[in-house]
């Protein structure tokens, strides 16, 4: 879960606020074009370069036993028969997740959810008023909390991506100082290697 930004401290912080947290719902169904992307509120939004579409949903708690992973309850209405038609187009939506975020009106220029969270679908049910989605705890319980680690002799960033910033000729980096070095990329090394006390050689 992301801690919440700056901005949307400081609008939850006030004693008073014409901005509010959205939640936001996108459904990856595998089969369709595209995710199903709505929007917990009275209009449609533009978040992150995509429209959310306003449509009712409610999420139940999240409930937990001995012997099962923690699941809750996503129902989302089916008066318009439009969610009943996505499952059966995509034969029951096996291996659909999930993702729930929410974001701070005062700050939807940040493509930077407040919260994130993402689950698989491990039951579908569907009636003429709702679809039920009973989403599991199997993704969430494997994500690392924290997201990050700290590491003092490797790099965790993946090799040529954003955080990397390397895009040189070479095609393959071991992850170490003297490896990053040799690439003239030491500034964006991501680990600490003043964690022991001392400065790794490689």
């Amino acid at each position: 879960m992301n801690q919440l930004q700056l901005a949307s401290i400081l609008e939850k912080n006030k004693i008073a606020s014409t901005e509010a947290f959205l939640f936001l719902l996108e459904i990856i169904i595998p089969g369709l074009a595209s995710p199903i992307r709505a929007v917990y509120n009275n209009e449609n939004i533009n978040w992150n370069d995509c429209l959310w579409t306003a449509f009712p949903f409610s999420l139940g708690e999240m409930t937990e036993s001995q012997n099962e992973l923690p699941s809750l309850e996503l129902k989302i209405s089916n008066v318009n028969k439009v969610m009943g038609g996505y499952v059966e187009a995509a034969n029951g939506a096996t291996g659909a997740s999930v993702v729930i975020r929410a974001v701070n009106t005062g700050n939807l220029n940040s493509n930077i959810p407040d919260v994130e969270e993402t689950f698989s679908v491990q039951q579908i049910t569907t009636n003429a008023f709702e679809v039920t989605l009973k989403l599991g705890g199997d993704a969430a319980a494997t994500l690392r909390r924290p997201f990050w680690i700290y590491t003092g002799r490797h790099c965790r960033n993946k090799f040529k991506s954003v955080r990397c910033g390397y895009n040189g000729a070479a095609v393959s980096c071991n992850k170490t100082l003297s490896s990053c070095k040799a690439l003239g990329n030491t500034s964006r090394w991501g680990a600490e290697y003043g964690i022991t006390g001392k400065l790794y050689a490689n």
